[in-house]
């Protein structure tokens, strides 16, 4: 002990004489001392420094190297080698720090002109910081001394980041809706010297412009799973308005405090709810078509959770939706459904909600306007303005057409009982698109209205719409009949009339030559439009006279009947001729003839049809019938006959109607019968060509006899019509003499089993009358009393020619020829 203080205070001795010696010899011109030098370290905490001893080495080998700290006089820690080569190291106090060191001297080079060796330590501390000497004793040379400057550093322990709510944030903040603020705090635990910390957003260092950026040091915590409290630096990360752009954003914290070791850092990534960006309707922007399926797909994208998509179909009844489909990427979301259109659907508006089932806020919607194209939805009204009940003759009527239709109607007809209407001013009709007007209508006018439309869809009818038109009752018959009784006899008075309403009032008067009388009503009786009067003609005339008059009217809630029904009354007589005879059907061996009735002469007649033989004028057969047509059997082909045609009743039989007719031969029948094969083209032709010329020879030659006839006939019957109206003791023949029907011969070459060709069949008897006055004498009145009654008007018929279809066989063409004409009085015609 005592060694080592006497040592102590030696060396203390020795190194100020060196100081005192190194002053003195610096200042001397004889020896010049080398300077000390300085030497600066940096090494990191808990890890081994070297810390070098750097002198410029003299031609000399080192005894003693002593290590001091700061301003220690004391050595923490020597390496000797004055007694061995090898050298010996020994720690002065017991000092931690020179438990903790050890020299190495490095082997001399030849080339070498600095640095002895090092002083490794190791564990080293934040506490071994500071100023070191190297001081070396050489054997002859001056001592020298390096001066070492130790900079220790220390690492940073940990860096963690915490949202607003002070909670550990691992890999994902959030998530955040729109526009919302984010604060976050990254802590660097520990480190020497004091930690940078900074943030970055997507390898970028973050612009304070879009954010706030705070760094602060905390005191000293116990940092997570840390055994001893450490210092805390902090840095503050503040966005103020979070946007779509920053969903999925990294953010990085960094913290560096040396070179010595890589920075800290740790990244956390921005989670966000996202409202959907857009929302579309597919498949709904063409036109659909009424009843045709169609297929609709709604496309959302944006939405973060993916969105939750819902169909809105107004009430649409064709719609099903089908499940969401959603897509790959999860940034978009898929959901069909199927329409089967009706024209309800036209202009009803289909939407899609895209909403996002977190945020009940985020919603968008699409919608979409149907055009459906259908068939036109058609009704007929009349007008708001009319009482359908109470339309009278002489009103305008109006007519309006509803139409429902896309695409619009292109044509509007108006039908009336199925048939079109145009306009016609003159005729009061006036159809312009979807109005009908009737001006001034009439009973005709009655019936179903329907209007046509069309688009381009299809063309519908409507369902009719009745027009009802009321009007005073009026004869349904011409106004004027004739009725032949026996003086005694009951006849049964028919008066129908045609009324609407048909709830008819009528009214029976009787002129004769009492004058007129109103009849009771319980002498006739009424059953609707028709009322029945029982008249017998003795009841309400005066001696021989046995004519009269009666007179119907009707009457209904819209007025009475302007022109009565006029029933003549005559005495019974036989039947008139009957008129327009015909062939309407011949053969070989039949024939077949059809009549107009002419007056039955107030009884009931019947027809009696003889048959002779044009060239014999023998009696063939005779048929009886009903109706005023027949059909003859069992003719010989060939032969030319003469049909007289009569009528008859209980009072006689009137003059015949003369035909003509002719039964085909068996030839012509094979020639006109289509199915019959030919034995060979040239007999075929040569039957053709000799038939068709004897058929038109035929034709002529009996068209001209049987005119011929007829008219001889007819100048005899009209004679001896003359010669019993000259023996009556008529006064003017001819105001008395009626005139004749016109009548009408013709000639039908047609094949068998044909019918006749109507178009030129003459009209009935009801057809305007003629007034022909009677007058009739009183024996004993100094006064006449006059009637008026009604005949029918002659016919009068024109000749023409009618076109008749050909008929054909195999190799030749075979012409049927048809000559209608018509005899007035006792033309002559060729």
């Amino acid at each position: 002990m005592q060694w080592s203080l006497r040592w102590s205070l030696s060396e203390r001795v020795i190194r100020v004489f060196l100081l005192l010696l190194a002053f003195a010899t610096s200042s001397s011109a004889t020896y010049k001392l080398k300077p000390t030098t300085t030497v600066s370290h940096t090494s990191l905490a808990g890890r081994t420094a070297q810390l070098p001893c750097e002198l410029p080495l003299p031609g000399d080998r080192p005894t003693l190297i002593l290590w001091y700290k700061d301003d220690s006089t004391r050595p923490f820690y020597s390496y000797d080698a004055r007694e061995t080569a090898t050298g010996q190291h020994k720690v002065h106090d017991n000092n931690s720090l020179g438990h903790r060191s050890r020299f190495t001297l490095e082997a001399p080079h030849h080339n070498y002109q600095s640095g002895l060796g090092f002083l490794e330590v190791q564990d080293i501390t934040l506490t071994d910081a500071g100023n070191y000497t190297c001081r070396v004793d050489f054997v002859k040379s001056q001592t020298m001394m390096s001066l070492l400057q130790l900079t220790v550093h220390e690492e940073i322990r940990g860096l963690e980041i915490f949202d607003a709510n002070d909670k550990m944030i691992r890999k994902v903040v959030g998530p955040y809706q729109l526009s919302s603020q984010v604060v976050l705090s990254c802590r660097a635990y520990g480190g020497f010297p004091p930690p940078t910390v900074r943030w970055m957003m997507d390898e970028d260092n973050v612009e304070m412009s879009w954010l706030q950026h705070i760094q602060e040091i905390l005191p000293r915590i116990m940092p997570p799973g840390g055994k001893h409290p450490v210092s805390v630096v902090s840095a503050t990360l503040h966005l103020t308005e979070l946007s779509r752009q920053d969903n999925g954003r990294h953010l990085k914290c960094i913290a560096s405090n040396t070179n010595l070791t890589r920075d800290h850092s740790k990244v956390v990534t921005i989670d966000m709810y996202l409202p959907p960006v857009d929302v579309v309707i597919e498949g709904a922007d063409r036109a659909l078509r009424e009843g045709v399926e169609a297929s609709l797909l709604c496309r959302s994208t944006g939405s973060r959770p993916q969105a939750r998509l819902t169909w809105d179909t107004a009430g649409a009844q064709g719609f099903t939706p089908l499940p969401p489909q959603p897509s790959i990427d999860k940034n978009t979301t898929v959901r069909r459904g199927r329409l089967v259109p009706t024209s309800d659907d036209d202009g009803r508006t289909i939407s899609c909600v895209a909403s996002n089932p977190t945020v009940k806020e985020y919603t968008k919607v699409a919608s979409h306007t149907l055009d459906v194209h259908y068939a036109p939805r058609v009704e007929a009204r009349l007008a708001p303005a009319l009482t359908p009940d109470n339309i009278k003759e002489g009103e305008d009527v109006y007519f309006e057409c509803h139409i429902t239709a896309n695409p619009k109607e292109s044509k509007v007809v108006w039908l009336h009982q199925g048939r079109p209407l145009h306009t016609n001013k003159e005729g009061g009709v006036l159809a312009q698109g979807r109005n009908l007007v009737l001006q001034k209508v009439s009973r005709h006018a009655r019936g179903k209205y329907q209007c046509r439309v069309t688009n381009a869809i299809a063309t519908i009818t409507s369902t009719p719409a009745t027009l009802d038109v009321m009007f005073v009752p009026e004869c349904s018959q011409p106004h004027n009949s004739t009725v032949s009784v026996t003086a005694t006899e009951e006849v049964t008075l028919h008066c129908v009339v045609e009324s609407n309403p048909e709830e008819v009032i009528f009214i029976w008067r009787v002129n004769s030559s009492r004058g007129v009388k109103e009849m009771p009503s319980s002498s006739f009786r009424t059953q609707g439009r028709t009322s029945t009067l029982m008249y017998r003609p003795h009841d309400h005339a005066h001696g021989h006279d046995q004519y009269g008059v009666v007179f119907c009217m009707g009457s209904n809630r819209i007025g009475s009947q302007k022109r009565p029904c006029m029933f003549i009354i005559t005495p019974a007589g036989p039947p008139e001729e009957p008129v327009s005879c015909s062939l309407v059907h011949h053969s070989a061996t039949s024939l077949a003839v059809t009549c107009v009735p002419g007056h039955d002469g107030g009884l009931t007649q019947h027809f009696t049809t003889t048959v002779k033989d044009a060239a014999t004028q023998e009696l063939v057969t005779k048929v009886n019938s009903s109706s005023a047509t027949f059909r003859i059997e069992g003719l010989a082909p060939g032969r030319d006959y003469l049909l007289l045609v009569t009528a008859a009743n209980t009072k006689g039989t009137s003059s015949p109607f003369v035909l003509q007719g002719f039964a085909l031969k068996v030839a012509e029948n094979k020639i006109n019968n289509p199915g019959m094969s030919e034995s060979s083209p040239l007999l075929a032709v040569f039957v053709g060509v000799v038939s068709g010329f004897l058929l038109i020879l035929t034709v002529l030659v009996v068209a001209t006899r049987s005119q011929c006839r007829r008219r001889r006939l007819r100048q005899d019957a009209t004679t001896q019509d003359v010669k019993k109206t000259t023996e009556t003791g008529g006064g003017d023949e001819g105001k008395c003499l009626p005139p004749s029907p016109s009548t009408r011969a013709s000639v039908d070459e047609a094949v068998d089993g044909e019918e006749e060709d109507t178009t030129n069949t003459p009209g009935t008897l009801d057809e305007p009358l003629e007034p022909l006055d009677i007058t009739v004498q009183e024996d004993g009145s100094p006064t006449s009393q006059g009637s008026r009654t009604y005949l029918p008007r002659s016919h009068i018929q024109l000749l023409h020619s009618v076109d008749l279809p050909q008929a054909t066989s195999k190799n030749h063409k075979y012409y049927k020829i048809k000559i209608n004409c018509t005899r007035l009085n006792n033309e002559s015609f060729v």
